[in-house]
């Protein structure tokens, strides 16, 4: 089949609707079934300042061009009398605003020549289609989502995490979306002021800084962290210890004591080690708190073939990963609800590593998803080997020094 060939009537034909009847290139391209360069060439091989003026034909007077010409403002003011028409009608039976209406329209008559008609620019027009044009399932779904997560984190939801939790239940929304989506539906974390650190001292004599804040381990079992923070309840301090799995960020051990002695530390490792049973060649890395400095710790770790590492003195950007944990747990749960007792602090901060920064709470280390749900990918990826539960090692028998 060879090239096809057009009339010289034919492609002013389909210019006119175009540059005179408002259809866009790619709905007249696709009425008379050619392609769009084709048209689009016509277009610009037509006069200077995309003139209406046609040539003249062979056989027509200059008052006959003047009756065509006329005869097509007639049409074109009777398409949009009809175009105001169906606006009105649309608007009366309360269809919804000029744009949605403008929606309506589009579907008898081109949209460009609903918004010449009603006065609308057709820019803003293709903004709002771009940002309200979705479904209305999803319209009204969105904006549930959004307070669900808003309490699922206890009011402590950013934007960053709330577009990542509505991308995993469906909806493309990215961080902006998500921030229209969190003001429409009248939401917005809580700030807490933050701790400011002193600046870093000297290396410990107990042992090195091998971690070298390297964070980023691609192998389970290999790098773990820990480290010791206080809750206040009406019964005073509580004490948590807790032990982190630098690979997918999981809390994998952890103790509460209204003391903050060697057995807290002791506690929360032996727990890991319960759970986890590593191979020879861990390495473990916290502060250099007299508790992880004691003869007992150091035992321990010895016993296991773990290699020790410690953190700069008074540097908390050694250890950032576990002092981010701790942030998030103040932020996103113990300062939000006082604790009349130990039992109830204990409970609640549990329930918090246990229920929900493992199980559901989004990590970015984690490949946005939740540590046990990274473990778990990761497993099935072929990266590491089945770990026992954390829960099924958990006992709530009490212990010495335990709240």
């Amino acid at each position: 089949m060879g090239r096809r060939e057009f009339s010289q009537q034919f492609k002013e034909d389909a210019i006119d609707l175009v540059l005179r009847q408002g259809y866009t290139v790619t709905k007249a391209a696709r009425g008379l079934g050619i392609g769009e360069t084709a048209l689009r060439r016509w277009i610009g091989d037509r006069q200077p300042q995309g003139t209406v003026t046609e040539p003249p034909k062979t056989g027509i007077t200059p008052a006959q061009t003047r009756i065509q010409e006329l005869e097509r403002r007639v049409a074109e003011l009777e398409r949009e009398r009809d175009i105001l028409k169906k606006f009105h009608g649309l608007l009366c039976q309360g269809t919804g605003t000029q744009y949605e209406v403008i929606q309506q329209a589009g579907k008898v008559y081109p949209v460009a020549a609903v918004c010449r008609a009603v006065g609308v620019a057709r820019s803003s027009y293709y903004a709002w289609k771009a940002s309200h044009g979705r479904s209305q399932p999803e319209r009204q779904g969105a904006p549930r989502d959004v307070c669900a997560i808003h309490a699922q984190y206890d009011q402590t939801c950013g934007s960053r995490r709330m577009s990542q939790e509505l991308r995993r239940r469906g909806h493309n929304a990215g961080r902006h979306r998500a921030r229209s989506l969190m003001r429409e539906a009248g939401v917005q974390a809580r700030v807490v002021r933050t701790h400011q650190y002193p600046k870093g001292g000297g290396a410990a004599t107990f042992a090195p800084n091998r971690l070298e804040r390297a964070f980023d381990v691609v192998t389970p079992n290999r790098v773990w962290a820990g480290d010791v923070t206080y809750v206040w309840t009406q019964e005073g301090w509580l004490y948590l210890a807790v032990v982190m799995d630098l690979f997918s960020r999981r809390v994998i051990g952890w103790a509460c004591s209204a003391s903050p002695d060697t057995n807290l530390v002791t506690r929360a490792l032996q727990l890991a080690l319960d759970v986890r049973r590593p191979a020879p060649g861990l390495m473990f890395h916290s502060d250099q708190g007299c508790q992880y400095t004691s003869h007992a710790f150091r035992d321990l770790l010895s016993k296991n073939r773990i290699t020790q590492s410690m953190s700069r003195k008074g540097n908390c950007w050694d250890n950032a990963v576990v002092e981010r944990f701790f942030r998030s747990l103040k932020t996103e749960r113990v300062r939000l609800r006082p604790y009349p007792d130990y039992l109830t602090a204990k409970t609640d901060v549990t329930d918090y590593i246990v229920t929900f920064y493992n199980q559901q709470r989004l990590h970015s280390a984690a490949g946005n998803m939740p540590p046990a749900e990274y473990e778990v990918t990761s497993k099935k990826g072929g990266k590491q080997k089945k770990c026992p539960g954390i829960l099924d090692h958990f006992s709530a028998a009490p212990h010495r020094g335990d709240a």
